[in-house]
């Protein structure tokens, strides 16, 4: 079975998404907004990312061997491999990273700290919501995989039935307390459930991706951004909107037939292949040279923007490589073994 890590189009898509969470990110702590392109990119920058994760992780979860073991061996085989990942890949390198960021974030932006503060920061995963949220997904789709169903539909049931549960403890307000982005966590699983759904139907699918086909999602995409209010895709505002669920499911369909018509590019590659590595630099960057750029200039420019958008690429491409390069365990404490 082809490396399901190394698929071109998936690494693009990320890189493209990663590329237009900088863009945002640049635009909010600079502190301008460039017209309303910011409705189209947000369907797609962060819910992609959760889109390829169930892609990728129904395609493993349920094809064989991993299927193929019992509840007893699973628990002590796949499961147990993917809880390590979970914990290695993602928990540990964002409590690394928090914690490595939070008192220069402190003192440019000026906070007060206080020791409640700083433990939701590091301990409680409030520094990076998306890395949060992806592992309180990844693990309750752990536990469902313990059942050890092999119908797609059983775990896409289950993850929408959690994702309307969150939708309604956020509208009731209640259990208000969001250690770990948990509540983002259980609106992400939509999302993970439509990139298992592609995984199933990715034949079928892209054999009806005829131009005609592309054409009319594309209008359709646009019509309902344009026409309708109340599309919020954002699942960090917690404000997440029906339409703006139709709309990030659109833009991902768009995304990847996109991605698989493009030849490889390395650089892109690259991001792709390292997109948790670049997603932990697209804080700290865009604040600390959009308060650069503010003392080299007066008032706010677009060009001043893009400036700052482009070297927080460029700064944050040059950390991977040096941490690939010398600090790798950054990414994985089990890599200090090797």
């Amino acid at each position: 079975m082809k490396d399901k890590k190394n698929i071109v189009w998936i690494n693009t898509m990320k890189a493209l998404c990663i590329v237009a969470v900088f863009f945002v990110h640049c635009q909010s702590y600079y502190g301008i907004a460039i017209g309303s392109i910011n409705q189209f990119i947000h369907t797609f920058y962060v819910n992609a990312f959760f889109f390829v994760s169930g892609y990728l992780l129904f395609w493993k979860q349920l094809s064989a061997p991993k299927i193929l073991e019992d509840a007893s061996k699973y628990l002590l085989g796949g499961g147990k491999l993917l809880f390590l990942n979970v914990i290695y890949r993602v928990v540990i390198p964002s409590i690394l990273f928090s914690m490595i960021e939070f008192f220069p974030s402190c003192i440019i932006q000026e906070r007060s700290i206080n020791v409640s503060f700083a433990l939701y920061k590091t301990i409680g995963g409030g520094t990076y919501w998306f890395t949060s949220a992806f592992a309180v997904s990844e693990l309750i789709l752990l536990v469902l995989f313990l059942t050890r169903k092999r119908n797609i539909w059983f775990y896409s049931t289950a993850c929408l039935v959690f994702g309307a549960v969150g939708l309604l403890i956020i509208h009731q307000k209640v259990l208000e307390n969001n250690i770990w982005a948990w509540r983002q966590g259980l609106l992400a699983l939509f999302f993970l459930a439509i990139g298992g759904i592609y995984w199933l139907y990715e034949k079928k699918i892209d054999t009806n991706m005829k131009w005609w086909a592309v054409v009319l999602l594309l209008l359709v995409y646009i019509f309902i951004i344009v026409f309708f209010e109340d599309t919020n895709p954002l699942i960090s505002t917690l404000q997440i909107q029906p339409m703006g669920i139709l709309t990030s499911c659109i833009s991902c369909l768009l995304l990847v037939w996109f991605c698989k018509r493009l030849l490889e590019i390395k650089i892109l590659t690259f991001i792709g292949k390292n997109s948790i590595g670049f997603y932990f630099m697209s804080g700290a960057l865009p604040i600390s040279l959009s308060l650069i750029a503010h003392k080299m200039t007066d008032g706010v420019h677009v060009w001043m923007m893009l400036t700052v958008w482009i070297v927080s690429l460029l700064f944050s491409y040059i950390a991977v490589m040096l941490i690939n390069r010398w600090l790798p365990w950054l990414w994985d404490l089990r890599k200090i073994k090797n």
